[in-house]
């Protein structure tokens, strides 16, 4: 069986908190996961090691059939939103898409319109374009 996501025996220490304890898990391929659990669980730190955002003590991580930690090249093809954004507030929704697709690896700007105008108009926020991130709703 092909997966999506496999974590293997990863641990992750600050200084004297264990956050991430010998957890394995496989996501396969196909299949929505969501990760619950009480605050100090694991589950931020788990996603950032998943990200490469941080690495963790000991164990391995598949993404994609991928090391995002050897190859980031992986992540090109993952989203990861983490409850609190992260976003320029103040930033204009269209100008924020802009960024983010550069950050990507786009460059041509006339692409990078079309495809957020495509991407807006598909979950109905054409007309959002031009306001402030902070304008939007989380959901």
């Amino acid at each position: 069986m092909q997966h999506t996501l496999r974590i293997e025996n990863v641990s992750k220490r600050f200084r004297t908190t264990l956050a991430v304890d010998d957890l394995s898990l496989a996501v396969p391929a196909g299949t929505i996961y969501g990760i619950l659990g009480p605050n100090g669980a694991g589950k931020t730190t788990t996603l950032r090691m998943v990200m490469n955002i941080i690495v963790p003590d000991s164990g391995r991580i598949a993404l994609l059939g991928g090391d995002p930690h050897r190859d980031r090249s992986v992540l090109q093809r993952v989203g990861y939103l983490p409850e609190e954004r992260g976003l320029y507030k103040k930033m204009k929704v269209g100008w924020t898409l802009e960024y983010f697709a550069r950050l990507k690896g786009l460059t041509d700007r006339k692409e990078i319109r079309a495809r957020s105008d495509r991407w807006l108009d598909r979950f109905g926020l054409l007309d959002r374009k031009k306001d402030n991130v902070e304008a939007l709703s989380k959901g």
